[in-house]
């Protein structure tokens, strides 16, 4: 298989991930993931990682929706959808600003260099005030871009975007995400979307040669997370098979 097809195929991935984080489940998105085979998918991907029973549970929390999901199951997943990405309800960010700066803030400097690769393709986020350049949605958008482009020019700048601009935070986003989300959907999800990524980097070293480098650029990454994590609120979650610790 040439670079060119695998990194398609890794675009349909990256796809099927944009629309888990992109807006709230509804029974459209649950009969294309089930049609999909979505959950082998992703185990296929991560067959062999230690982190592999994600795509497990991501499957058995698709598997327990109704077929179609009832009212109660979409608006449970919505409620909790918007607390993850709208309201703010579980104190985390699904922004890199808020990540990789001292002051935890919105729209700071790593949203305007994630600007500068936007514009360097030609690409504008709709309205960087509802939802900024630095979103995961539109960061992972951007990746999916480069990918179905698939030049081996591309793949590098996709390779060093993500250690750049994804890396240093999303990995923190999804692990705090998927034991506090209310839904085994949701936090499944997010647990699943880390090592989905971890994965297209590795690709990424196989196919460009770019090996993996995380800067901190004067950025949190190079701050202790664990620190950085002590200091968001808890919020208490049942436990959920393959999203925890189960001692």
């Amino acid at each position: 298989m040439s670079d060119a097809t695998a990194a398609a195929l890794w675009g349909d991935v990256l796809g099927l991930v944009i629309r888990l984080h992109d807006r709230e489940a509804d029974a459209e998105l649950i009969a294309q993931l089930r049609a999909l085979e979505a959950p082998l998918v992703f185990a296929a991907i991560l067959d062999g990682r230690e982190d592999a029973e994600t795509a497990d549970a991501f499957g058995a929390a698709l598997a327990q929706l109704g077929t179609p999901p009832g009212s109660d199951e979409l608006d449970e997943m919505a409620a909790d959808f918007a607390d993850l990405y709208l309201t703010h309800g579980y104190r985390i960010a699904a922004t890199g600003s808020v990540w990789m700066t001292d002051d935890h803030l919105e729209r700071q400097e790593p949203m305007f260099e994630v600007r500068e690769w936007y514009d360097h393709y030609g690409m504008k986020v709709p309205d960087w005030r509802i939802r900024s350049d630095d979103h995961l949605v539109h960061e992972l958008q951007f990746l999916h871009h480069l990918l179905k482009i698939g030049t081996p020019d591309t793949l590098g700048d996709a390779a060093q975007f993500l250690d750049l601009h994804v890396m240093g935070w999303l990995p923190d986003f999804c692990a705090l995400g998927a034991v506090r989300a209310r839904t085994p959907f949701h936090a499944t999800a997010v647990a699943v979307t880390r090592p989905l990524l971890e994965s297209l980097r590795d690709w990424l070293t196989d196919a460009t040669g770019v090996v993996p480098d995380i800067r901190s650029n004067g950025y949190a990454r190079a701050l202790d997370t664990a620190a950085r994590q002590a200091a968001l609120p808890e919020i208490e979650r049942p436990f959920m098979p393959g999203l925890a610790p189960s001692w």
